[in-house]
């Protein structure tokens, strides 16, 4: 199966892929589209999409827009995007799905704090964090808390880095500490 997402940024873009890749074992590719930001992806989305169709050096067999909430009712924001979609007209020979995280990505990247251990010691930093005992999924201020354990663990806030933890985060423990993580891995593995 060939994936196509529009993210908001760099850091989306290579950490994505690899929590998809942990979702589903028929992943054969994954192309990305960061936007620089969720006000140009709400503007741009749709031209990424007609990208896919007509530029994707494979066929795109799903897309999935994924968007972070900040916190507010992801349900609103799926619904915008679905709208914005709608009122475009463009009709692609693919499903597209519409994925507000509840907060952030940095909150399912802090929910496993091996998978930062991991990054950091693959590095040759050694260096530990501990489990952040908040509730993430109501923590505004995610990405700065993420940002502070990566200074703990002397990781920069690099798209490698996301990518690399993302790769070492385990999907049972995201879902166990964000509940509504589910949502996002119903989204993709539906057909």
């Amino acid at each position: 199966m060939n994936f196509g997402i529009v993210v908001e940024g760099n850091q989306d873009s290579a950490a994505y892929p690899e929590l998809i890749k942990k979702i589903r074992d028929d992943i054969e590719s994954i192309f990305p589209i960061p936007c620089g930001g969720v006000g140009t992806l709400k503007k741009e989305f749709i031209n990424s999409l007609k990208q896919f169709k007509w530029r994707a050096p494979h066929s795109i067999d799903k897309a999935l827009v994924i968007m972070d909430s900040d916190c507010a009712d992801a349900f609103v924001w799926e619904e915008r995007l679905g709208q914005i979609y709608e009122q475009s007209h463009f009709k692609p020979t693919f499903p597209v799905h519409f994925h507000a995280t509840k907060c952030k990505l940095e909150t399912w990247l802090l929910a496993d704090e091996n998978a930062i251990n991991q990054a950091s010691q693959q590095r040759g930093k050694n260096k530990r964090v501990t489990a952040v005992t908040i509730d993430l999924e109501s923590n505004k201020g995610a990405k700065e808390l993420f940002q502070k354990q990566l200074s703990r663990a002397d990781l920069p806030a690099t798209p490698r880095v996301y990518q690399e933890i993302a790769s070492f985060a385990k999907i049972a423990r995201i879902a166990e500490r964000c509940p509504l993580f589910k949502q996002f891995v119903l989204k993709v593995r539906a057909c």
